[in-house]
């Protein structure tokens, strides 16, 4: 691929020039980037047919329709109507309409949609020419997500893929058919051990890889990302496509990684009530109406980043003794690691094209002032020249993405006297009702809680008012903090590493924490022991480049910046914690209930809430309160054989190995700062308080 122009440009910025009504109308002919004869291409009908007369299809309807002892014409039907139910409908005429009303919503809410278009361009003129499947496959942050995707395809006359839904979506009144008119097609979220539907999901995605000339745009994530992290990879809906391939049904896939970032995610408190534990609101047609007071700020939700990233070719991740195969044996199926490789491929492009907002500065610098100094204000002055500084390592030491501006944008609005200063006032005020200047020019905390504790069916331990009132905007901050791990969870786990007697002792627990912590930070998982010395060395090596540490003689290494080495520990700490929690929730487990997921996160959260009210407890941070983490080290701690798990869903410690972690464990914490969030309870800023106007 030729070099690629990497400025961005603001796709709003025209639409706020036109008329909208004309612009959608506009005449269109959609490049289909599946380049097929026309006698190839299958139409709606014709993909629910070759999915029905599917050999596995079939030799599935005739088993189960023996089982029950029913007429296979019962289970075809079955069949049917699971299609009908899943199969896209795209509507052209249907698209228009809708980008009108996205247009007037997206004007409304944001300042700028802000991409790489130029890539764009590449791409059209590669699909042009080339005869492979492509799949968008965007990280998933927001329900807006495939809203902005099919956006951006429409604004650039690129025809909408087929995209992979949720059943929530399906049962919405009105909505459900109008996104299937979009290019939806709809899946249910767990088909493992029905192996009837499992056969036909396959058959029709694998007609659509061989037989739509329009893409496949999935969330490889699998799901919403509340923590803004990148999560791990799921691989069923990708070893699905990648097996069109495998059975040379096309001659390449190619995937393109989007990374998308919000100033300001729609979700944004949901999230953090979620984390909690508090279940998300049932998508509805009622509930979408009610979110339109969304429409009541203008560009209350700032800007929205998209990075578009050049395609992954999956065959390249095939080898030849793999395609033989497939030639060999028509039974023979894609080995799982093929599927693994391209899945964090896929997953570390995401990583490696993560724009970053100012606030994600912002955040991690506030997170940092409350551990290391305690009990101080952080005035405004500070944070602008902690914004600079820390702008400048992401930028330079980490090659990070931070706030590009949109080339297209009026000279006014990009030349200011200070950017730096110009982009912390705005993302403020984008943010004021998370953090605020307060009359003296200090940057503090607003309360974020809205009393809603009297829900049914919560998931963890029913937490104190108190605890909330803190939680719940620490946690929504942490949100914002969370997308830096994209280039920092090596160096965060590494610098836990630093200062220990020897290189192989740092080497030893560096090895502990990144194996238990893969699935938490989306890194790739069972890597082999040299694998695992590999990227310390790499990783060291890169810290030393930077000046961040140095080696001696005596092969100890030892911290060069301790500003920085506070950023990474301080960042890292609540994971560690929640690691040390349940560790020990386990190793004291009482047996007088069942040792499942369930009691055991609603355990952690007890005891994380308890001591984050002791002066000499190690932890500290409200985010060790965040559930989904409870849930990935569970699993984790399974994975790395800490602890076991039955076929009952019953969890045991490997208690030796496990007490010689947690050992290390309380280690690292007591070496972290002593500050903590409760010390700033009394000093929250009432959410109604809104003066940052009147400041800035």
């Amino acid at each position: 691929m030729k070099p690629v122009d990497e400025r961005f440009v603001d796709l709003l910025e025209e639409r706020r020039k036109d008329y909208d009504i004309v612009w959608v109308s506009r005449s269109m002919k959609p490049l289909t980037p599946h380049r097929l004869s026309p006698d190839v291409i299958y139409t709606r009908k014709q993909t629910i047919e070759a999915a029905l007369s599917d050999n596995r299809v079939m030799g599935v309807i005739q088993a189960l329709a023996a089982a029950r002892g029913v007429p296979v014409s019962t289970i075809v039907a079955e069949a049917q109507d699971i299609l009908h139910e899943m199969a896209s409908k795209a509507h052209l005429p249907t698209v228009r309409w809708l980008a009108l009303l996205i247009t007037k919503v997206l004007k409304r809410i944001l300042m700028s949609i802000r991409l790489n278009k130029s890539l764009l361009y590449i791409l059209k003129d590669q699909m042009s020419i080339l005869q492979v499947q492509y799949v968008y496959a965007p990280t998933h942050r927001s329900y807006l997500d495939f809203i902005l995707l099919s956006y951006v395809l429409f604004s650039y006359d690129m025809a909408l893929p087929n995209i992979a839904s949720g059943m929530d979506f399906y049962r919405m009144k009105i909505v459900g058919e109008l996104l299937r008119h979009t290019g939806a097609f709809y899946i249910r979220r767990s088909f493992a051990s029905d192996p009837f539907y499992k056969e036909i999901f396959r058959a029709y995605v694998g007609s659509l890889v061989a037989h739509s000339d329009r893409a496949i745009e999935f969330f490889i994530e699998g799901t919403r990302s509340r923590s803004q992290k990148t999560l791990a990879p799921k691989f069923g809906f990708l070893s699905t496509i990648l097996d069109g391939l495998f059975r040379s049904n096309v001659p390449d896939i190619q995937f393109i990684p989007i990374s998308i970032s919000y100033d300001k995610p729609l979700e944004e408190l949901l999230f953090a009530y979620e984390l909690l534990g508090v279940p998300k609101p049932a998508e509805s047609t009622t509930g979408l109406f009610r979110s339109l007071s969304i429409l009541k700020e203008p560009f209350g939700h700032g800007n929205v980043y998209l990075k578009i990233a050049p395609p992954i070719s999956a065959r390249e991740y095939l080898d030849m003794t793999t395609r033989k195969a497939s030639a060999l044996s028509p039974n023979a199926k894609l080995p799982s690691q093929v599927t693994k490789r391209v899945a964090y491929a896929i997953v570390d492009c995401h990583k490696q094209n993560t724009v970053l907002t100012p606030f994600n500065l912002i955040s991690l610098l506030y997170n940092e002032r409350i551990h290391s100094h305690p009990r101080e204000p952080y005035s405004l002055d500070d944070l602008l020249l902690d914004y600079s500084w820390i702008k400048n390592i992401f930028m330079q030491r980490f090659q990070a993405i931070v706030n590009p501006t949109a080339a297209n944008t009026s000279i006014t609005d990009n030349v200011v006297d200070d950017t730096n200063k110009q982009e912390v006032l705005e993302s403020l005020k984008t943010h004021n009702n998370l953090l605020e200047i307060d009359f003296e020019q200090n940057v503090k905390l607003k309360n974020r809680h809205t009393g809603v504790t009297q829900l049914k069916n919560i998931k963890g331990y029913p937490l104190s008012e108190k605890t909330l009132k803190i939680a719940v905007p620490v946690i929504n901050l942490m949100i914002y903090v969370n997308p830096v791990f994209a280039y920092l969870s090596k160096p965060a786990i590494a610098a836990l590493c630093i200062n220990l007697p020897s290189k192989e002792s740092a080497l030893k627990r560096y090895s502990m924490l990144r194996t238990v912590f893969s699935n938490e930070f989306a890194l790739p998982t069972n890597m082999s022991e040299s694998e695992l010395v590999q990227e310390w060395e790499e990783t060291i090596q890169s810290m030393a480049k930077d000046k961040f540490i140095q080696q001696s003689s005596e092969n100890q290494l030892s911290i060069n910046n301790d500003r920085l080495h506070s950023i990474l520990c301080n960042l890292i700490t609540p994971f560690v914690a929640s690691l040390q929690t349940i560790c020990k929730t386990l190793l004291q487990w009482d047996y007088s209930t069942h040792c499942i997921e369930k009691n055991v996160i609603k355990e952690c959260q007890k005891r994380v809430e308890e001591s984050l009210y002791e002066e000499t407890a190690l932890i500290k941070h409200p985010y060790s309160l965040s559930l989904d983490t409870y849930t990935t080290l569970l699993s984790s701690l399974v994975t790395c054989e800490y602890a076991t798990i039955d076929k009952c869903g019953l969890y045991n410690s490997n208690r030796s190995n496990m007490e010689e972690m947690v050992d290390d464990l309380d280690n690292i914490l007591n070496q972290c700062s002593k500050g903590f969030y409760v010390e700033i309870l009394s000093s929250l800023i009432p959410e109604e308080m809104t003066n940052l106007r009147a400041k800035l």
